[in-house]
């Protein structure tokens, strides 16, 4: 999941956020020329209908959409992805590019009736760059449309793992183009300025970075899917948590913690549901009159529940934290860090059982 974003609304009950690199761009672009900023908030336009899009195809397939999170090279729909049929993953992934190709099409179709001047060229920038949008984003590679789009087609022949590992390496060949492509394009005399060549040599490698971080978490997720075969969260769960009634105070709360020298502490809701208590935001604590103006919806699964299934609930989530049930009854709390490292612990143990065979 993407981290470091500034949440600044929501749409259709998705939260939007945006990255920080994306926020400091629009500063950057705003500060050279008004007229650039201006660009630069539309492209976060054309990207954020471009994610609803994703976001609203998931939706319809009864698939929970956390929220979207906009980034300098496009943008990320975060959803529970787990177990997702390839054909839906594949009608998700695509509903991006052909809205980005829509607009575009629009946007041409538009330009022929404008009246030359300013608003022409917004219109043909308009056309331009949903156009580049859909081009780029279907790309072979995560985290672009087209890895996923490529993902859903080979397991079709192919196992999850496999497939994703399979479209890991063509990503990094994609990498490896973008890289050398724009090494010649530098070394090659062209009507572009020195400073112009430096602003697309930065550009694409942070376009590169982004790839790599990208296909990165892709892969670290199915490996760890594949690895923790038959293992479920019973086995990672962390019992070091406290719970408070859902109408108790925050001078409750407060001496809880005093007592119990506990930061993670969840309540029950009046309709059965575990929820993590804010205890981190001082702002929330002092408006709240009682536990559930504090309360946090987190995901709550069962004891026997696999690891890397409880890990996609909760990386979709802003604490990362997840109430374990047996039945109904509370008997842990799965937090990433606690997974991580158990995760961690797991791997070396294996290795060692290895290297001693």
């Amino acid at each position: 999941m993407p981290q470091g974003s500034l949440r600044i609304g929501r749409i259709a009950g998705i939260d939007i956020e945006l990255h920080w690199l994306f926020i400091l761009l629009i500063l950057v672009f705003i500060y050279i020329s008004p007229l650039l900023g201006f660009i630069w908030i539309l492209l976060f336009v054309c990207v954020l209908i471009h994610e609803l899009s994703h976001s609203i195809t998931a939706i319809r397939n009864g698939i929970t959409v956390t929220k979207i999170v906009l980034l300098p090279i496009g943008g990320a729909s975060i959803i529970n992805d787990i177990a997702i049929d390839p054909s839906i993953e594949f009608n998700i992934a695509i509903a991006g590019p052909i809205m980005s190709f829509f607009l575009g099409a629009l946007f041409g179709i538009l330009v022929i009736f404008t009246p030359p001047g300013v608003i022409t060229y917004l219109v043909q920038y308009l056309f331009a760059i949903n156009i580049l949008l859909g081009a780029f984003n279907i790309l072979p590679a995560f985290p672009m449309d087209g890895g996923r789009v490529l993902r859903s087609f080979l397991q079709r022949r192919k196992s999850f793992y496999e497939a994703t590992m399979t479209t890991a390496k063509v990503s990094k060949y994609c990498m490896a183009l973008i890289i050398a492509g724009t090494l010649v394009f530098i070394a090659i005399p062209s009507g572009y300025s020195f400073f112009s060549k430096e602003i697309i040599l930065v550009w694409d490698f942070i376009i590169v970075f982004f790839l790599y971080e990208g296909m990165k978490a892709e892969q670290n997720a199915v490996i760890i899917k594949q690895e923790t075969k038959g293992m479920t969260i019973n086995d990672a769960m962390n019992k070091n948590f406290s719970t408070i009634g859902w109408s108790s105070t925050p001078k409750d709360l407060y001496l809880l913690i005093k007592k119990k020298k506990e930061h993670l502490i969840l309540t029950k809701s009046p309709s059965g549901s575990y929820a993590l208590v804010n205890v981190f935001d001082k702002q929330e604590i002092s408006k709240a009159s009682s536990i559930s103006d504090l309360a946090i919806q987190i995901p709550n699964v069962q004891c026997n529940a696999s690891i890397s299934d409880v890990m996609s609930s909760i990386d979709a989530t802003p604490f990362r934290v997840a109430a374990v049930l047996k039945g109904k009854k509370l008997v842990g709390i799965a937090t990433g860090q606690h997974i991580t490292a158990f995760l961690a612990l797991h791997m070396v143990g294996r290795n060692n059982r290895k290297g001693l065979k």
